[in-house]
């Protein structure tokens, strides 16, 4: 738009309608959690995410903990940069998990994953995590069904749980009665499980006692759900990723391909691989039980800086790192059990160990390979990358066209890249003059990305014909061969 005002002679300006360019993040960067109690605390402050780009700055590290192996295994598989995050060691399993877990509000421990990138300026796309990852809980409750919440409880009742069946492992879950304000005032809204127990055959009797002196105080009733508990890794992974768009890698139970496929039933939130068994590495002529989840990341980064890309696979392909595995996974059989469950494993097959399995935990069969979600991730932040420029630019035909014309150019590239199958942006049919008078713009998007080729079925078929291409060879061979001359 021109500048109306009178002015006597050439006046020049660079349009502001230009188009906005597609960018696309490093998406082979590892966040690695752990612990190394001899770093260099000015170069790895405690909490505080701090990029590698190469070994010898790992160095600093030091060896205890397992921050410096768990960079170098990635490093040595293939892969490139990683954003470690250092927290406090402990000799206590509980305060260490506590460390290495975190605090959302502080963002300590997994959850300083969320502020790694306002920090390094690089979004780490594949999450590790030293501790127990593989831990569950057999037979806890898993939550609290209120069916009455009381009533004119001036404060909080004691909540018990009595029974729960015979199972001499069973420990009794600790639970906690939260109060309601205002209109709920007086009365138990929810009942939160501190500790879920284990090993109950039976949902337990919940008990309430006390909650005040009021003569007609009601007290509240509620029933227990019984099944396997994840742990706390889980849950805070699954708080975390789709806030980084990221994927977490994690080391299963490595007991038993049964317990690790109910392992599998506890995890969910469509971001997590689950990996089993462990690996064993030879430590000066000893075999020592390593952790999986550095080695799958360290291929997956691998992957992603290769011709595959993101849209490639971290299944299938040849280990490096590792001297064998804790336990052996026979090829097809207990690795199609596994995979089947949304387990990943590693598999000793046509010269080395390889990986094998790269389904998500998810009850969702459109996101469950783990390269979909990536590719789904990588073109999802692109495109918003690139409106976000748009953003505040004025409603102008020129700048609707190029709008369009920008969104679908990004996923031309994606497609010609072998990324995506094809996609395409449009205006919704929700625009309407009084949510564009408001300042809102609607844009539908669709693309497809490229998928897998996880099972291939070859059909065999004999063919006795072949018997008279054999006789009319042999026929041609004496005919024109030297028996023929000698007659």
């Amino acid at each position: 738009m021109a500048d109306l005002s009178y002015a006597h002679g050439v006046t020049l300006v660079e349009s502001a309608e230009t188009p906005s360019l597609l960018r696309v993040q490093r998406n082979g960067i590892t966040f690695v959690n752990g612990t190394a109690p001899d770093a260099d605390p000015a170069a790895f402050p405690l909490n505080y995410p701090t990029l590698i780009t190469s070994l010898p700055q790992a160095g600093a590290l030091g060896a205890a903990g397992t921050l410096l192996e768990d960079v170098t295994t990635v490093f040595n598989e293939g892969g490139s940069w990683c954003i470690v995050n250092r927290v406090a060691d402990s000799v206590d399993a509980a305060t260490l998990q506590s460390n290495l877990i975190g605090d959302p509000v502080a963002r300590t421990g997994i959850y300083a994953a969320l502020r790694a990138k306002a920090i390094t300026g690089y979004q780490p796309r594949v999450a590790i995590t030293s501790g127990n990852t593989g831990a569950w809980v057999e037979g806890g409750v898993v939550s609290i069904s209120l069916a009455e919440q009381g009533a004119k409880l001036s404060e909080a009742p004691i909540v018990e749980a009595t029974g729960g069946g015979n199972d001499p492992g069973k420990a009794l879950p600790k639970l906690e009665a939260v109060m309601g304000t205002g209109a709920n005032a007086g009365t138990v809204v929810s009942v939160q499980v501190v500790e879920p127990g284990k090993k109950l055959s039976q949902a337990p009797t919940i008990v309430f006692t006390g909650g005040g002196n009021e003569a007609d105080k009601v007290l509240p009733a509620a029933t227990a759900n019984v099944g396997d508990v994840a742990n706390p890794y889980v849950s805070a992974l699954n708080a975390i990723l789709p806030k980084i768009r990221g994927r977490a890698y994690i080391t299963g139970p490595n007991t038993t391909n049964a317990e690790a496929v109910r392992f599998r039933r506890t995890v969910n939130g469509g971001r997590i691989l689950i990996i089993d068994p462990k690996t064993i590495k030879n430590v000066n002529g000893v075999p020592v039980t390593k952790p999986v989840a550095a080695v799958f990341a360290g291929v997956r980064a691998r992957v992603v800086a290769s011709s595959e890309g993101v849209s490639g696979s971290v299944s299938n392909k040849i280990i490096r790192t590792i001297d064998g595995v804790a336990r052996t996974i026979s090829y097809p059989d207990d690795s199609n059990y596994l995979n089947e469950k949304q387990v990943a494993t590693i598999i000793n097959e046509r010269g080395g160990f390889r990986t094998w399995g790269s389904r998500l935990a998810t009850d969702d069969p459109l996101w469950q390979f783990d390269s979909v979600r990536a590719t789904a991730d990588m073109v999802n932040e692109a495109l918003e990358d690139l409106y976000f420029l748009y953003v505040d630019r004025k409603f102008t035909k020129a700048n609707l066209k190029m709008l369009i014309e920008d969104g679908n150019a990004a996923l031309r590239v994606f497609k010609n890249n072998d990324d995506i199958l094809g996609g395409r942006v449009w205006l919704s049919s929700i625009n309407e003059p009084t949510t564009l008078a408001d300042g809102k713009l609607f844009l539908d998007v669709e693309f497809e990305p490229v998928g897998l080729m996880e099972q291939i079925h070859v059909t065999t078929h004999r063919n006795i014909l072949y018997y008279r291409l054999l006789l009319d060879e042999v026929n041609g061979a004496i005919e024109t061969g030297p028996l023929s001359l000698a007659a």
